[in-house]
């Protein structure tokens, strides 16, 4: 993990940078990362994520549907702006004032809140290359560090345990400019959003880059696929895109989990997002 510190730093800088982008378009321009969505919806995604996290960070409660009630979102384009920048800030100072360690709410479970920093980091840094995008400018380029933590925070994430009918072989993703790597199981049946990391697994297929083209890679975004690698099993690389949720084809989607997981209380908008799926 990075430091506690450099997460709050993430959240926060990297929505003042979804704010200035969105300041340039208007509320109806695609998100071609998300292509489901217009900017508005990005917006309302966003606002969503920090008002929930932020209420739980504070709130302390056991459980996500213990008495939460979502702000209204606005209508117009500059209001919901405003509502992102103070739903941000209520995110942020909340972490800050628990500290990394304090246990809140995380999935049905309790968790120290370092997890929900790390976690809605790598939302806000992949999400403001979106707005980049969506805005008609290049894309920030994101530090390796940075990158290689959100690798690693995703997969986690995804990591189903034990419940899915395994393929015997996985697939290597390596971080070529930091030396890491991860070996992840997929399952039978293309189970979108279902995936393992193992330790000591056959691989069958690898892919490589470095963690700043990695990371976009995992999420399907177009902004930096330089130097990304696949090598090995069509099948199974096939089969960890779709568990990743990229468009592949000829394939019907069966058994979708949204980024969430199991915990359908989490409001979002509607739309699809790649980033926690």
């Amino acid at each position: 993990m990075l430091p506690f510190v450099q997460y709050l730093d993430l959240i926060a800088h990297d929505t003042m940078r979804v704010v200035g982008a969105m300041r340039r378009t208007g509320p109806t321009s695609p998100v071609p990362g998300c292509p489901d969505w217009r900017t508005g919806d990005l917006l309302t995604h966003l606002i969503e994520m920090n008002d929930i996290w932020g209420w739980l960070v504070m709130n302390r409660p056991r459980d996500f549907s213990d008495g939460f009630e979502g702000v209204a979102i606005p209508v117009a384009h500059t209001d919901r702006l405003d509502l992102l920048d103070a739903t941000n800030h209520r995110l942020v100072e909340a972490l800050r004032h628990v500290g990394p360690d304090e246990a809140v709410c995380y999935f049905g479970t309790l968790a120290p809140a370092i997890r929900v920093a790390r976690l809605m980091a790598v939302e806000t840094v992949v999400h403001s290359r979106d707005a980049e995008q969506a805005a008609g400018l290049p894309a920030t380029p994101i530090a390796t560090d940075v990158a290689a933590d959100g690798v690693a925070q995703q997969l986690a994430h995804l990591d189903d345990g034990n419940d899915a009918p395994w393929l015997p072989t996985g697939v290597t993703l390596t971080s070529t400019d930091t030396g890491d790597s991860w070996t992840v199981l997929v399952a039978q049946g293309d189970l979108d959003g279902t995936l393992h990391l193992v330790d000591g697994a056959p691989v069958g297929a690898q892919v490589s880059a470095p963690a700043a083209a990695l990371l976009p890679w995992l999420f399907a975004r177009s902004f930096d696929d330089s130097g990304v690698t696949e090598s090995g099993d069509p099948s199974l690389l096939r089969t960890l895109r779709f568990a990743l949720g990229h468009e592949v084809a000829p394939a019907e989607r069966i058994g979708r989990r949204r980024w969430w997981g199991r915990s359908s209380a989490v409001p979002v908008s509607s739309g699809r997002s790649r980033l926690m799926s």
